[in-house]
């Protein structure tokens, strides 16, 4: 065990934070300055970590009573449900940087899909990087990071991924074919948006990454282990096989409550959502998803939700039936929202509730409050010091922007941060800047190096929780606008537990 620092404990140090006797700039750099890179052995936990693409909270555990996951569900009630947990840009490949290098957007530098964490920052230990030096095997299976070769060194063995179409069928290979003919630079390969076949799970890259995955378990049962399993669903194409799509009467799925964009919305904010688009089939340009298109397409999604929810039980009946349960903390996460034509759109790429608002559920060993939900506002970027805490481990020596969460395993009901943070681009010189507070969502819109307030927006999820009308500009909101410029502008430090 490594010799703490004197005069200072990790736990009673986080109790000062949460009970406001540290300050929240001394806060945050007692807690990094908590280093070591030697494992614990007292709660020396094997984390299992599933990743899902583009999952919003469409899940039974969330209150989705027409959902069909009883395995995710199970999950929850084996752990805690986080209601309010928040992604710090609704992307994948900032997403996930964030959450696996415990820092934010604006301090990663990736706001698009194109960069590598490695190439931004070649020092940073990565999460898994971190288990990996304490210790742990780390294994990598599916998509982690955005690039599945990014930052390899994290891990104790070459990242597990299936390249390749996802369909599987004759007719949804002959359709990648064909939209390449009708889109000629098309890079990617995408045939119809949605795809069932009657053919067992493993017929789809999802099903595989779990036979895999088993396989890896099995070899991992006398080891420490951090294993990351990323599934592509219920990303596009909704693919999945004919049994997920059978659970589901398509005309008892209802379309989105508000097909349209808020009332008075920022220019900056409305997106035509490109990536459907390309898809065979699809209406080009500013045309419309038809209803019966967009009933189908909802359709997939949820197939896809429960193709996704047998992967995760099969997982945890390995674990079960390897006997690590009881070893083994379990966390499942999604990157970002999704859009099923609410605001009339499809897709990510905005700071709305429904895009940057993700599923979290942990589940620790001995946990105090399994079974419970939480309102506290956490974000991805806390992940990072909350698995370093569960399992024991010293903070690592260099920034992390997140703090643990894990005493809300103990107490779902403590008063936690006051905002969440996350951002959007519009174009190359505007940034969209969010804070969800318990009862606001507040974007304001800015050119960065002017520094230029170009629009704002103001959404009261009292009244509002769809996001339908921007309130901004309402006289009886101007006292509450102002609250949240300053909070806004404290940033994510002034939004500390207590502070």
């Amino acid at each position: 065990m490594k010799e703490k620092r004197p005069g200072i404990d990790r736990r009673d140090f986080m109790k000062q934070i949460l009970y406001g006797t540290v300050g929240g700039a001394a806060a945050l750099s007692g807690l990094q300055l908590l280093t070591g890179c030697k494992t614990r052995k007292k709660n020396n936990y094997n984390v299992l970590f599933i990743i899902s693409d583009d999952l919003r909270p469409q899940l039974g555990c969330y209150g989705e009573t027409q959902m069909v996951t009883p395995h995710i569900d199970r999950l929850a009630s084996q752990g805690m449900v986080f209601e309010r947990s928040y992604c710090q840009q609704a992307l994948c490949a900032p997403s996930r940087a964030s959450l696996l290098t415990g820092l934010r957007p604006d301090s990663t530098g990736i706001y698009g899909l194109k960069t590598p964490v490695q190439n931004k920052l070649p020092k940073h230990i990565s999460l898994p990087g971190y288990f990996k030096q304490n210790g742990y095997e780390t294994i990598s299976i599916g998509k982690i990071f955005h690039h599945h070769n990014d930052s390899s060194g994290a891990w104790s063995k070459p990242p597990y991924f299936i390249k390749g179409a996802e369909y599987v069928t004759e007719e949804g290979l002959r359709l990648v074919s064909e939209n390449r003919k009708l889109n000629p630079g098309l890079k990617l390969d995408f045939g119809a948006p949605f795809e069932m076949a009657d053919l067992p799970d493993n017929a789809y890259k999802d099903g595989k990454l779990t036979d895999y995955a088993i396989k890896e378990m099995a070899k991992l049962k006398e080891k420490s282990f951090f294993l990351c399993v990323g599934y592509q669903k219920p990303h596009l194409p909704f693919v999945a096989p004919q049994k997920y799509w059978d659970l589901y009467d398509p005309g008892k799925i209802k379309l989105a409550s508000n097909p349209f964009p808020p009332r008075d919305v920022s220019p900056y904010t409305k997106k035509n959502y490109v990536e459907l688009r390309d898809f065979y089939g699809m209406p080009k340009g500013n045309n419309p998803i038809s209803n019966e298109q967009a009933r189908h397409l909802i359709h997939g999604y949820y197939a896809c939700v429960s193709f996704l929810d047998a992967q995760v039980g099969r997982l945890m009946g390995e674990l079960d039936r390897l006997q690590l349960r009881d070893k083994t903390i379990v966390i499942l996460w999604g990157d970002n929202g999704y859009k099923l034509g609410d605001h009339g759109s499809w897709g990510k790429h905005t700071n709305f509730e429904i895009d940057t608002r993700v599923p979290l559920i942990v589940s620790a060993p001995g946990m105090k409050a399994a079974g419970k939900h939480t309102t506290a506002l956490v974000e991805s970027v806390d992940v990072y010091p909350t698995l370093c805490e569960l399992c024991d481990l010293d903070l690592p020596g260099q920034p992390l922007e997140g703090i643990s969460f894990a005493p809300i395993l103990e107490e779902p009901a403590l008063k936690w941060k006051k905002a969440a943070f996350s951002l959007y681009p519009s174009g190359a010189n505007i940034m969209g800047c969010a804070i969800r507070t318990d009862r606001f969502r507040y974007i304001e819109w800015k050119n960065p190096k002017k520094g230029k307030i170009l629009a704002r927006e103001l959404y009261d999820h009292e009244t509002d929780p769809g996001e339908n009308v921007n309130v901004v500009d309402d006289p009886s909101y101007a006292g509450a606008v102002t609250g949240l410029e300053q909070m806004m502008k404290r940033g994510w430090k002034g939004a500390l537990p207590n502070k």
